[in-house]
């Protein structure tokens, strides 16, 4: 009785990871969605604050349910954006393992309330994307800002209040070793819409360390 409790919960933890990613492969499936986006200025920066345009390049779809309509003229912002890849990103990694596209836990409609506090629309407006993912049992928190990688998602706040939801590429370090910017990809208006940018990590209009909310999509 005991051996076959024992290789029952071994087939459901088996079967657990089939429909979730580990980290890495997550990763690089995100990478590799970043990297089919054009950085000249064709999907360009644009944010109605107050509306409910959702900010994304182009229709996001999951099972039979709209989470959110393209813009006409192709433009985006930063959390609509994010949004879409990480979407991608599970989709290109679903057919890469030839399994149906489904985020565990997440049926239909269910994907609206996913985009509702990827955007903060729902009560965390903070943590964001850390909160929507964390909250499904989708990935974990990364408490220690340094051990952010490559791939992760991150809601950053500036010590002037402002805000911006990325995907994380490195850290850059001063000759002290620390930390001093943070580079990643998304959408803004330095970039003329899709691209990479540094931010440094001190002054008026800098990112706040103590305000930087990363989190690793998938299974450890």
């Amino acid at each position: 009785m005991r051996l076959a409790l024992a290789l029952l919960a071994l087939i459901v933890v088996a079967r657990a990871e089939e429909t979730v990613p580990s980290e890495a492969d997550f990763s690089n499936a995100v990478l590799s969605v970043v990297k089919t986006y054009p950085t000249d200025g064709t999907h360009k920066y644009y944010w109605p604050k107050g509306d409910d345009w959702p900010g994304t390049t182009c229709d996001v779809e999951y099972q039979g349910a709209k989470a959110c309509e393209a813009d006409p003229e192709g433009r985006c912002y930063c959390c609509g954006l994010t949004f879409e890849v990480f979407v991608k990103a599970w989709k290109a990694w679903c057919e890469a393992k030839k399994l149906p596209f489904a985020i565990p836990g997440i049926q239909g409609e269910a994907i609206i309330d996913l985009r509702s506090d990827w955007f903060g629309s729902t009560g965390d407006k903070k943590t964001l994307i850390q909160h929507a993912i964390v909250s499904r049992g989708l990935g974990r928190a990364i408490t220690r800002i340094e051990d952010a990688r490559p791939g992760d998602f991150v809601q950053l706040w500036r010590n002037n209040g402002t805000g911006h939801s990325v995907i994380f590429l490195e850290w850059k370090k001063g000759g002290d070793g620390k930390l001093k910017a943070l580079r990643y990809w998304s959408t803004q208006k330095s970039t003329d819409g899709i691209g990479e940018r540094e931010e440094r990590l001190s002054g008026e209009d800098g990112i706040d360390p103590a305000q930087v909310y990363i989190v690793r999509v998938g299974r450890k």
